[in-house]
This record gives structure tokens, sequence and C-alpha cells, in this order.
């Protein structure tokens, strides 16, 4: 028996929700308009001769109104996120140099929280304890070092970040796609058996 995988392409998901926004965006805009129709009905303003299928439904006209408008939202609701799961790390390590009292520091950690998904378990150092890493950093804290490269002196920029973390994404995609890598995955264990 063939079976058929039921995991979408990021391409297919992408197409999917293109085509489900559409549907919602459509959707809502038939009830915002099924909406006006039926506020000018109420107030008696006759722009429009309705059929007389309008006349003889007008108790379903807000139930009918109120699901296309609950139809719009379940439609154009965001998709989940999708949080990528790496064949071997982005980055080998993250340390963030810090000290007492430096308010910088915690808006530092918590960027770096904010993309915790990507990153390595955050080291904290504190360099209060360590004479050569005050002469070192001094004032300069927080740091932040990627792969022991200092990437933030001061704030940590988030966009600066992400576009850090976009291009080893996009290293690590390149590396899994290679044919090397793609003939190594594919050997089969040939150890000698017992």
């Amino acid at each position: 028996m063939h079976e058929e995988s039921t995991a979408m392409s990021p391409q297919e998901a992408e197409i999917r929700d293109r085509i489900q926004a559409w549907f919602g965006t459509i959707t809502l805009g038939s009830a915002s308009i099924f909406a006006v129709l039926i506020f000018s009905d109420r107030m008696d303003m006759e722009f429009v001769n309705f059929p007389a299928v309008w006349y003889s439904s007008r108790q379903l006209h807000l139930v009918l109104c109120g699901a296309m408008f609950l139809a719009a939202a379940v439609l154009l609701k965001s998709p989940p996120a999708v949080v990528k799961q790496y064949s071997r790390p982005l980055f080998q390590s993250c340390r963030l140099l810090t000290r007492e009292q430096c308010h910088l520091c915690d808006d530092a950690l918590a960027v770096l929280m904010t993309f915790q998904y990507a990153l390595p378990p955050i080291e904290i150092v504190d360099i209060d304890d360590d004479p050569q890493l005050i002469r070192q950093f001094g004032e300069s804290v927080p740091v932040v070092e990627i792969n022991g490269r200092v990437r933030f002196r001061g704030a940590v920029q988030p966009a600066l970040l992400r576009r850090m973390i976009d291009a080893a994404e996009l290293r690590q995609e390149r590396y899994e796609e290679s044919p090397v890598v793609q003939k190594i995955g594919t050997v089969e264990d040939r150890s000698p058996q017992a």
C-alpha cells in the first residue's frame, strides 16, 4: 500500500492561507453590504427595490448577517505561527554580559527571550565578578556574544537580531538542500550484522 503524506509544503500552506484570506475578505464585504441593506430596510430608506423574498424572510436577516460576520472572522483568523525545528542549531553559543542594576541588560534579555526558539540556551554572565571583563567591557553592557563574537553592545536591536537569525536560517536551508547532505542522509546503515 502506498501512503500519501498529509503534511503540506510551506508553499501549499501559503497558497491555502491566501485563498482562505480572499474568501474571508469577500465574506466580510458581503456581510457589510448585507448589514447596510438591512439597516436601510429597517429605516424605511427605499433606495433599492427589494424582491418579495426579502420581506418574507426579514426575521432571518440579522441571524444570517451575524453568521456571515462570524464566518468572515474565522476565515480571516491568522494561521498559527509555525515554530521551526532545526536539525542542527543555528548558533553554537549565546552569552549576555551584564552588570547589577542595569536596566538595559533586562531589556536585552527580554529581546533575546523573544528569539529563544532560534538561539541556544542564553548564558548570563555578571561582569562585576570578573576584573578582566570589567576592563574589557566596562560601561558597554549589555553585551551579547553569539558564537563567540560580540554582536551587540548597549541595546539589542530586535530588527538586527531578526536579520541575523534569517541569514542563519537561509544558510541552514542551503546546507540541508545541498546534494552532499541529501546523499549522506539517504545512505542506509550497512554495518556488519553479528
